[in-house]
């Protein structure tokens, strides 16, 4: 018997339909001066599947103490950990459902006609559940080191939806902090230097580029990328060492907003769509952009406005 929830096969929603209800509805740029809109409120899986079924807007605290001590006692990796309190708040915030789509129960939505439990009534055993989650996610993070811990999650639940375990990746992780009785760790900048690859050095490039040295966004910190970061940091003033720490940082990020466009765009719209945004790198801040930065500054918890300043851009490249 497969052990998948089959989500992924057995449902087809239009990806405008699941846009809205994920990202809510964009500004015009002729309204950017207005007040912002609040911020779209988040429905885990149950709720968007099933209408009629209710799910607090908020996380229990005994199951993530519960699942954390689950986690904790088998030992997992820190991206185990992310991706199971990534699944458990998009699927049911944390609380165990006993609905959800078709016949998915419990925090993790698992559906006893998959597999996942027999009796049906184990999928409701946060024990179980949040075991039989580890036993997929503990060998799948050990067969593919690559993936984050949003594919990772996907790579267990199978969901129609597998770009929101990313997104909820600061909620997350706020709750794994609740739970082990630490503070959330906030987001720090980076230090890139010849050798660094991936998307910050992307976004890095970009700015570098918008501050007129020009650097090909290829993600890979070369001898170009460390002669531009030299030049750059030769005109501001700054130590000439080719790092990007947080002196760099500070003085490379450029505030974008509405209408925007260029270089600096580029590198905001290449961080939004490694935080899960599907954006076309175009340079142009129009609606799309605007909706994507709405999205990710409500799942940080940062001031839904829309501007990107440097909170916003700290967020975006610090996590």
């Amino acid at each position: 018997m497969s052990f998948r929830s089959g989500k992924g096969r057995l449902r087809i929603l239009t990806v405008a339909a699941a846009a809205a209800v994920v990202i809510g509805v964009g500004v015009p740029a002729a309204m950017a001066d207005t007040p912002a809109p609040p911020a779209p409120e988040h429905k885990a899986n149950a709720q968007l599947l099933d209408a009629k079924c209710a799910v607090p807007p908020n996380h229990d605290p005994a199951i993530i103490r519960q699942i954390h001590g689950i986690a904790q006692s088998r030992g997992v990796t820190d991206k185990v950990m992310l991706a199971a309190f990534e699944a458990g708040w998009v699927e049911s915030h944390m609380n165990n459902l006993n609905c959800g789509d078709r016949d998915s129960l419990g925090v993790f939505q698992q559906r006893p006609s998959q597999g996942w439990c027999d009796p049906a009534s184990l999928c409701l055993d946060v024990n179980h559940a949040t075991n039989r989650f580890l036993d997929q996610a503990i060998p799948n993070d050990r067969n593919n080191p690559g993936y984050t811990a949003g594919q990772l999650a996907q790579s267990v639940q199978r969901s129609a939806y597998p770009e929101r375990y990313d997104q909820a990746e600061a909620k997350a992780r706020a709750m794994i902090a609740e739970a082990g009785g630490t503070p959330a760790p906030g987001p720090s900048w980076p230090n890139l230097k010849v050798g660094s690859t991936g998307a910050d050095v992307v976004a890095a490039q970009h700015l570098l580029t918008a501050h007129g040295h020009s650097t090909s966004p290829d993600g890979d910190f070369g001898p170009a990328t460390d002669s531009s970061v030299k030049a750059f940091q030769t005109a501001k003033g700054l130590s000439v060492d080719g790092v990007i720490g947080p002196q760099t940082w500070s003085t490379l990020i450029i505030n974008v907003s509405s209408g925007d466009s260029g270089a600096a765009v580029k590198a905001l719209q290449a961080q939004l769509n490694a935080h899960g945004a599907n954006l076309s790198v175009d340079g142009a801040f129009g609606p799309a952009t605007k909706e994507a930065v709405s999205s990710f500054q409500s799942t940080a918890g940062i001031t839904v406005d829309g501007l990107v300043g440097p909170q916003t851009w700290l967020a975006l490249i610090g996590s």
